[in-house]
């Protein structure tokens, strides 16, 4: 076991590990599973990088997914009390929740989540994708994230919702907001007001939706959960607009990124694409993969609800430790060659979408979206290119992803 003391600004969290994370989770691997940083002058907290112990840490009970109120942790202690409204709403969102109420919600949702109900959403997701991809010609120079992978989750997120998409830009820099604060560390009070008046605007959009939707029920999501309701399960009002916001959120930032990252790392092996485009059967695994290569969620955090060992290590009740998603998804003891991207790679248990009781529950949703996007761009766009700079990522180092990503189609 290796402790690494260092300041978290310096160590992870800086723009050279933003562009290029995984330099850094090599070196890491090679010093030991467990690091000790330094988030802000009141944040300490270990992060852990092996995929056994992150596997690990998600499963366990002795640890708390309640960790909305850490998230202001970061920003000045005279200005916390400030966005008390913004820890209290993502409380109620279900990743930050533990049993019972998270077993409770999970329930009612797993039933709009089914395997069965995602794969009836083929048709619905393939014809999406066809209606964005038909503007774009041969040839033509175009933002991928600005006009396809940024819309293309939203759209299907909203269309599940029952919600009309000329709230889609709304919704994209309601989303955009939140992922600022979600995910980045260093976080500070302007972020933090961001998502705070993007939750309040969310929250107050789905109150008027959901009194709507109850005079008018269709068979969109929120009609489903309004029906479990009735039938008896609790769902408050104010969990029932949480879980909204948090499907929209997750729904679009993470297969946003999915998409983006994909299809970038896709550009940069032309030889592992043109198997894909010629091999259109293998997507399944090319997908996993991507997920694996470039993950779209880089951390989740627990917090200690008691006193235990981890790696050797005695962590105090109440300190927060980081599961490095990233950095196990390229754990040598894990992956064979982590760092080279094969799309045909067996028994690819990565841990892009966590584990435990937390694993996303889009995670299938997800996946179809990223199937279908990128199999339909790698077949029907064979000569497309990078072009100009080099992408820029996203300041979100928990939720990777690109800001843009010029092609020539």
């Amino acid at each position: 076991m290796s402790k690494v003391i260092s300041s978290g600004k310096e160590f992870v969290f800086n723009d050279e590990i933003l562009q290029n994370p995984y330099p850094t989770y090599a070196r890491l691997h090679q010093e030991g599973p467990l690091h000790y940083l330094e988030v802000g002058s009141k944040w300490p907290v270990w992060s852990i990088v092996s995929h056994a112990e992150c596997s690990s840490i998600a499963k366990d009970t002795r640890l708390s997914a309640k960790r909305a109120k850490q998230m202001l942790l970061p920003l000045p202690i005279s200005r916390q009390a400030e966005f008390s409204e913004l820890a209290r709403m993502l409380s109620l969102w279900l990743i930050f929740m533990d049993p019972p109420e998270h077993t409770r919600l999970r329930k009612l949702l797993n039933k709009g989540f089914s395997a069965a109900a995602v794969e009836g959403l083929r048709p619905q997701v393939e014809a999406i994708v066809d209606e964005m991809l038909r503007p774009l010609q041969p040839g033509s120079e175009v933002d991928l994230m600005r006009e396809f992978a940024n819309p293309i989750p939203v759209r299907i997120i909203l269309e599940m919702l029952g919600i009309s998409q000329d709230m889609r830009d709304t919704f994209v820099e309601w989303s955009r907001a939140i992922a600022a604060f979600r995910g980045n560390p260093n976080r500070g009070v302007e972020e933090a007001q961001a998502a705070q008046d993007a939750l309040i605007s969310l929250t107050e959009f789905f109150r008027k939706t959901v009194a709507e939707r109850r005079r008018n029920k269709g068979s969109d999501l929120i009609s489903l959960l309004i029906d479990i309701e009735e039938e008896g399960e609790v769902l408050t009002e104010e969990e029932l607009y949480a879980q909204c916001i948090a499907l929209l959120f997750a729904g679009h930032e993470t297969t946003r990124n999915l998409i983006g990252n994909g299809m970038y790392t896709l550009l940069q092996n032309p030889q592992q694409t043109a198997e894909l485009r010629e091999k259109p059967e293998i997507i399944r695994s090319a997908v996993e993969e991507l997920l694996r290569y470039e993950s779209p969620v880089q951390f989740t955090a627990r917090v200690l609800k008691e006193d235990i060992e981890v790696c050797g290590q005695p962590i105090r009740k109440g300190w927060t430790v980081l599961c490095m998603l990233g950095a196990a998804n390229r754990d040598p003891k894990q992956f064979d060659e982590p760092d080279r991207l094969d799309l045909k790679r067996l028994n690819n248990q990565h841990l892009a979408f966590s584990a435990g009781l937390h694993f996303c529950i889009g995670a299938q949703l997800a996946r179809l979206e990223g199937q279908i996007a990128l199999r339909s761009l790698v077949q029907r766009f064979p000569k497309m290119k990078l072009t100009g700079p080099r992408p820029e990522w996203a300041s979100t180092f928990g939720l990777r992803g690109l800001k843009s990503l010029p092609v020539i189609m």
